[in-house]
């Protein structure tokens, strides 16, 4: 497994710390016969997506002997990537045990580990634009918006579905990170574009993400079933997502 791994590991992750960004904001204490949900969903998202991830180098005992030989570049945007996932990995897993022994957990534990959730995100993003053989990754504004607004687009669909958030309350910060979303996605179809590489991927995922998924959410209001809304709106934003991420990995075996 290779491009595929980091391809899982970013929308897992991605999506993972998204929702924990997002619970953070919106709930100050958690409430609810099942207050450990978001952080338990959240913790085995990113677990599962840095498993994935650890293929990458074929093996652990590989990873480990680079960082003991001294030839990781701890400088490097994928090493600090990888540190900076981590330290918000055991953040969000203190939580989410203390969030299941006393059912809650200190906000400002919260607050941190939100922090390093989005700095996650950010460098899930920017840890490509340095690979200057790629002209798709390469191209700052289209990565790092495509990630970090993907991300929180789907992290916020997550959120409502698990905390069955209404949508009358979400719909407008829904449709901005979509609108963000939308822009980066358009500046990457104009890289495809540009290289002579057919966007249609990307097309398909700012048709079924940022669009159809912020038409459902704004109207919110004239939707009676807000479970099924829910649903609808976090399938389409994660197909959406998934299928213009896959596409953006699958350029790497071209350049």
């Amino acid at each position: 497994m290779g491009l595929e791994s980091l391809f899982l590991f970013t929308l897992l992750g991605g999506l993972a710390a998204g929702a924990y960004v997002v619970e953070t904001i919106y709930q100050r204490k958690r409430e609810g016969a099942r207050p450990w949900l978001v952080p338990l969903v959240v913790v085995v998202l990113f677990l599962v997506g840095m498993i994935a991830a650890s293929t990458h180098v074929h093996n652990l005992g590989r990873a480990f002997g680079a960082v003991a030989s001294g030839t990781i570049n701890f400088g490097a945007g994928m090493t600090c990537e990888v540190a900076v996932s981590a330290c918000f990995f055991v953040l969000a897993l203190i939580d989410c045990i203390i969030t299941a022994v006393r059912k809650s957990s200190p906000f400002a534990l919260r607050v941190v580990a939100a922090i390093m959730g989005l700095l996650a995100m950010l460098l899930m993003g920017t840890a490509y634009i340095d690979v200057y053989g790629n002209l798709v990754w390469c191209n700052a504004p289209a990565t790092v918006l495509t990630f970090l607004a993907g991300d929180l687009a789907g992290g916020l669909a997550l959120y409502a579905l698990l905390t069955s958030a209404d949508y009358a309350k979400l719909r407008v910060p829904f449709v901005v990170i979509n609108v963000v979303f939308a822009l980066g996605l358009c500046l990457e179809i104009a890289v495809f574009s540009a290289c002579g590489i057919s966007p249609a991927a990307q097309v398909a995922g700012l048709v079924i993400a940022p669009v159809l998924s912020s038409v459902f959410a704004a109207l919110s209001n004239r939707i009676g079933n807000q479970k099924a809304l829910a649903i609808l709106v976090f399938a389409l934003a994660f197909v959406g997502i998934a299928i213009a991420r896959f596409s953006f990995y699958a350029t790497g075996a071209l350049f």
